[in-house]
């Protein structure tokens, strides 16, 4: 019984370690979305690897948005979407600038980050 025990131990431990290692962290490009300009995309990197990656989940403004998942030239995860379909959903607004939430949901774990918002 000790003996499976110590095996359990040393399969359960790392397991647990490993998870709460990795938390999500994300940085969106680019920091200012400028809608007016012509193509482009609003990108998502992220510290995830991407073997490791499951269900993703990309939001603008609390808003589900259809992303490409990829992974960069480091192996990690990146979501993108194109910038006309984040500007329909943060729609016509006052002024020149606004901000709008950009939040990714991988797996379960969520971060968010705001980008200024022009016309």
């Amino acid at each position: 019984m000790r003996k499976s025990l110590l095996v359990a131990f040393g399969v359960c431990v790392p397991i647990l370690v490993l998870s709460a290692a990795v938390s999500l962290d994300i940085r969106v490009a680019p920091s200012m979305l400028v809608l007016s300009s012509v193509g482009g995309n609003l990108t998502v990197h992220t510290n995830v690897p991407y073997s490791l990656a499951g269900d993703v989940l990309l939001e603008v403004e609390g808003k589900e948005i259809e992303a490409h998942t990829f992974a960069d030239n480091r192996g990690f995860l990146v979501a993108q979407c194109r910038k006309e379909e984040a500007g329909e959903v943060i729609g016509d607004f006052e002024g020149n600038f606004t901000t709008a939430e950009v939040r990714l949901t991988v797996d379960g774990a969520s971060a968010t980050e705001t980008v200024l918002v022009r016309k």
